[in-house]
């Protein structure tokens, strides 16, 4: 999934061009913030159905749960289809500041996309069904397939009907339908047993879940606030073509953070079981081994994309005016997405047990101090502001939401957190990233390029790995055993 999100995106601009293809970001973003019309329903059901799904007394409900979500969330993507289409005019002629593209184009692509938004906006809401009832399997088959249509099926569009950005908003629209219908069954089929009697709305559903929905609601609106804050404002401030340039940087940097979600759609409704059944030993071992294994995966791949972000868009793209544009704000945006993908797991903890005030507190005062930062930053520095704003979020939450939240649970184990979980692998897979800068300089755009980068790639890996406790651990187990004499 994650590489579709990625790989097709070079092709993308080579037909479209980097103006249009700053129109996919503005998608992106709407996307993020259609996300506020959830009002806290997908993350509710996860959680409801991790603690019903193993309750005898509480599965039949199941049912009746989804029934009374489903009847506010297919009126709320009719909705966003409505609102955008409105919007388009405004937003082509009074916001964005297209040079090739005409008004009318732009407004008529911005129509379609939110076609394309709201047919896809649903998936949402099933998908984090089937991460509640652990169907990781399913959901990440479902999810690198319709990537997959996407993502390659756009480009015989393009190629072969109409090169455009209307016929790829089309096909966006298309799978975003199927890839909608699609979760829906699946989530009804696999429902457990018990929950098949015949599902009604029932507003107690609703009440009984609102607190917890109310603050994932306020979580979600501030996160997008904060997410969102440095395209809205380079599409505000700067021409569409830096948001173009932007968009391509981020699709990086995002598809980091992508690889993180399976993790946390496996482990959040993991957490919300052991903390209903109140098994806080079990949860402890859980909670520090997953997060030094995420740091494994997140100190590898940053490490190896900031310090050759250049080489990694040029070998991707094959421009290398693209690549020295685009290699600083992809280092800082890569930077910043590994703090925030430090912060998941304890967030995903942060849930399980119902707890959602810290989340609003952080991402609030990150928004209030983000704006006025923001504005300068890109009014100053264009593209690579934009990007810091990022990096300086994301390490204030490491740094201070992360104190904050073990003086609540977990008490005692901030220090593992951040001295045997996250720091090892990260300084290990920062002095190999480094040493290899300095012996591979340059890399070149062919099979021995790409060879060097894997190679690269595979040590720095090997490196964290190796830094961490829990792998050092497994390593002089394995060996113990291979030594021992056998009877």
């Amino acid at each position: 999934m994650v590489l579709m999100s990625v790989a097709f995106v070079p092709l993308y601009i080579r037909v479209l061009g980097m103006e249009a293809f700053g129109l996919v970001g503005l998608m992106l973003s709407i996307q993020a913030l259609s996300m506020l019309l959830d009002l806290g329903m997908g993350g509710a059901l996860n959680r409801e159905l991790a603690r019903r799904a193993h309750n005898t007394d509480m599965v039949g409900t199941i049912g009746d749960l989804v029934r009374t979500f489903e009847w506010l969330i297919w009126p709320t993507a009719l909705a966003i289809a409505v609102a955008i289409w409105l919007a388009s005019g405004p937003l082509a002629n009074h916001w964005l500041h297209p040079v090739h593209l005409t008004r009318r184009e732009t407004a008529h692509a911005i129509a379609i996309m939110g076609l394309a938004v709201a047919l896809q906006w649903p998936s949402g809401f099933y998908s984090n069904g089937l991460s509640g009832l652990e169907r990781q399997p399913v959901l990440n088959l479902i999810n690198a397939g319709f990537a997959t249509l996407r993502g390659a099926g756009v480009l015989a569009v393009l190629y072969w009907v109409s090169p455009t950005i209307a016929a790829f908003m089309w096909w966006y629209a298309a799978m975003g339908a199927c890839q909608s219908l699609v979760s829906a069954t699946v989530l009804w089929r696999l429902l457990p047993s018990g929950t098949h009697k015949r599902p009604r709305f029932h507003p107690e559903e609703l009440r009984a879940t609102g607190r917890f929905a109310g603050g994932l609601v306020a979580i979600t609106a501030l996160s997008v606030a904060v997410t969102q804050l440095d395209r809205i404002v380079l599409s505000a401030m700067r021409p569409l073509v830096e948001l173009g340039y932007f968009s391509l940087a981020l699709s990086v940097a995002a598809g980091m953070g992508r690889m993180i979600q399976p993790m946390f759609n496996a482990l959040y409704p993991r957490y919300s079981r052991l903390v209903s059944l109140g098994e806080n030993k079990a949860l402890t071992h859980l909670y520090h081994l997953s997060n030094q294994y995420l740091g494994i995966v997140l100190a590898a791949i940053s490490v190896v994309l900031i310090v050759f972000s250049k080489d990694v868009i040029y070998l991707w793209t094959g421009d290398a005016a693209t690549a020295a544009k685009v290699a600083v704000p992809l280092s800082i945006l890569v930077a910043g997405t590994a703090l925030n993908g430090l912060m998941n797991l304890p967030y995903a903890l942060q849930l399980a047990h119902g707890w959602t005030r810290l989340a609003v507190g952080t991402n609030l005062v990150a928004l209030i101090l983000g704006i006025p930062f923001c504005i300068w930053a890109v009014g100053h520095y264009g593209i690579i502001g934009a990007a810091f704003l990022w990096l300086a979020i994301n390490l204030g939450f490491v740094v201070i939401a992360i104190p904050l939240m073990h003086r609540r649970f977990m008490r005692g184990e901030m220090g593992k957190w951040y001295l045997q979980d996250i720091l090892p692998p990260f300084i290990g897979a920062t002095a190999v990233g480094m040493f290899m800068r300095w012996m591979v300089p340059i890399i070149s755009r062919n099979l021995q390029g790409i060879l060097q980068l894997i190679l690269i790639s595979g040590i720095t890996l090997s490196a964290a790995a190796l830094m961490s406790p829990s792998i050092r651990t497994w390593a002089k187990k394995q060996v113990t055993q291979a030594m021992s004499p056998k009877n």
